[in-house]
């Protein structure tokens, strides 16, 4: 989300006595000796590590600093720089929650993957009596081990330590310490820091356009010129079935009951997907809502988070045109690359003059792959489709009328492109 790495002092420490680095060496010397590496050692650590190409954005701390003498010394090194801690996220569990989590933990020493007896047990456990024989990690198979430390009596030491010597630090940074209750589900968790690190508000657009209208043509465009993702309902759905989510599996047991998903599942679903990484800037949604229900079930949603769609773009095309651009139309399925039979401008390369379209002269330009048509591309198909968007679609522009714009589509490609650059900028 921030594209800034996590510095482990641990890793660090460990890459610089391998790399032979000054500080390296210096560090080797002291645990030769059977020593304690000092907080000049590891605050020089950290400097050399911070100037590497993937911290040019940021980086983010990780078990340092854990005293109060610690944050002042990482202080006084960034400002040898300029710069100063922006961001300090306290996750905030209360202490008897911990020791269940803590005491079942178990740990891939390679990966860092954690798993949990009780919360997110690993494939092989299946209600047996942990050990290193039934706790194996998910995709190495490799054995999982327990920290020495990772028990009750050892926590309440650990506990003590935390609240005497590392709590007193979030004084230091008042304006930039942000408390998230880290006492609920993953997901929750999860969107309470997504939230809190929003640098701004997020661009939320819904395109609009009736079949044949040119989305497919200019949403790609908009993602690279927005730097935000295009969500369609269809992926969504496909892929969160996939990753068995929760409300991926709901909706798995509408579609094998042979039911329609509901728009409450659909909008789980985007809900789970919003809070990706990528979405962090925001995200264009096309294909959903497609009736006023759905936009205000949307509506409520972003709200949630105060947020709310902030731009609406509707191609508009005759339905006259339309006919001409929907039943002339080809599909690369799995690029989603759109050609036209009837349209010169729109014709793949391997569609000669004189030619009738079909299967064996329509082929994707790139790939060289065979085109397919859709089943419901054909005229009295079309119709219905134009009938039921202006009955359930086109009133949702209302919802949305002031901040909702029409781009004439009825034009040639960079006209309809100019048109929608305008719309963004406005």
């Amino acid at each position: 989300m921030l594209n800034a790495p996590q510095l482990s002092t641990g890793d660090m420490l460990r890459a610089a006595v391998s790399a032979g680095t000054e500080v390296g060496k210096k560090a080797k010397a002291v645990m030769d000796a059977g020593q304690l590496v000092s907080d000049e050692i590891v605050v020089g650590i950290i400097k050399d590590r911070i100037v590497q190409p993937d911290c040019c954005d940021g980086f983010i701390l990780d078990g340092f600093p854990r005293t109060v003498e610690q944050a002042k010394k990482l202080d006084e090194m960034l400002a040898e720089h300029g710069e100063k801690v922006t961001s300090v996220v306290e996750l905030r569990v209360p202490d008897e929650i911990l020791e269940e989590r803590i005491c079942g933990r178990w740990i891939h020493k390679a990966s860092g993957r954690s798993y949990h007896v009780k919360f997110c047990p690993p494939k092989s456990l299946k209600g047996q009596a942990p050990s290193t024989a039934t706790m194996l990690d998910d995709e190495t198979g490799e054995p999982l081990m327990q920290r020495s430390d990772d028990t009750a009596d050892a926590l309440k030491s650990r506990l003590v330590a935390y609240h005497n010597q590392t709590t007193p630090i979030l004084n230091m940074y008042p304006k930039c310490h942000a408390i998230i209750d880290a006492n609920q589900k993953p997901d929750q968790v999860w969107r309470a820091i997504f939230d809190l690190l929003r640098k701004k508000p997020r661009t939320i657009l819904i395109l609009f356009g009736k079949p044949g209208a040119g989305k497919g043509t200019h949403a790609p465009n908009i993602v690279e010129k927005l730097q935000i993702p295009q969500l369609s309902t269809g992926d969504m759905l496909r892929e969160a079935v996939a990753k068995q989510t929760p409300v991926g599996i709901q909706a798995k047991a509408k579609m094998d009951a042979g039911e329609l998903v509901s728009d409450e599942i659909v909008i789980g679903i985007i809900n789970d997907r919003t809070v990706q990484p990528d979405c962090r800037n925001g995200f264009i949604l096309d294909g959903f809502p497609r009736t006023v229900e759905q936009a205000k079930e949307l509506d409520k949603m972003l709200a949630v988070t105060n947020e709310k769609v902030t731009k609406c773009i509707e191609l508009d095309v005759p339905n006259s045109v339309l006919t001409e651009r929907i039943c002339g139309r080809w599909i690369h399925k799995s690029s989603g690359r759109s050609y036209n039979a009837t349209i010169p401008s729109c014709r793949p390369k391997s569609l000669r003059d004189g030619q009738t379209a079909c299967a064996d002269n329509m082929k994707d330009d790139e790939t060289g792959e065979q085109l397919e048509q859709r089943k419901d591309d054909n005229e009295a198909s079309l119709k219905t489709r134009l009938d039921a968007y202006d009955r359930e679609t086109h009133p949702i522009l209302d919802l949305y009328k002031s901040s909702c714009a029409k781009v004439n589509a009825n034009q040639g490609v960079d006209g309809v492109w100019t048109e929608i650059e305008q719309t963004l900028r406005g």
